[in-house]
């Protein structure tokens, strides 16, 4: 499993990290730390190393989750690779405005370990269920 992570915050990163590796110990990360990071990392991709999905951070420095997402459905190699929401925002309008541009998924991180940890699992389970049905 391939996984991009798009997220500002290096706690975090090492958290998701540390959860996925732990169920998937064959994951590959890439990590940006902001929207423009993580699209110049795509854009520099082979089609074979795409991620199979991201978890995008909204609310980062240079350029948010949202502008991302923008960028990221203009692109038809990169239009497809599902898109997870793993924010600390639950704002309504944040919602929205992701939802209507075509993610996967929406969860908040949570300040409760267990659940956070449980919630990815249940992210990449589902991802790994869908990947394997596909090939």
């Amino acid at each position: 499993m391939k996984v991009l992570l798009v997220e500002d915050n290096q706690i975090v990163i090492m958290g998701i990290q540390k959860t996925l590796l732990a169920e998937f110990p064959t994951t590959i990360f890439y990590t940006a730390e902001n929207g423009k990071e993580g699209l110049d990392l795509l854009t520099n991709l082979d089609q074979k190393d795409l991620p199979d999905f991201i978890l995008l951070d909204i609310n980062m420095p240079i350029m948010n989750g949202i502008e991302f997402l923008k960028r990221i459905k203009k692109v038809s190699t990169l239009s497809t690779i599902p898109v997870i929401i793993h924010t600390t925002s639950s704002n309504v309008e944040d919602f929205r405005a992701c939802n209507s541009l075509g993610i996967s998924g929406y969860f908040l991180k949570l300040i409760d370990y267990k659940q956070n940890k449980k919630n990815l699992l249940l992210i990449a389970n589902y991802w790994m269920a869908s990947f394997s049905n596909n090939t």
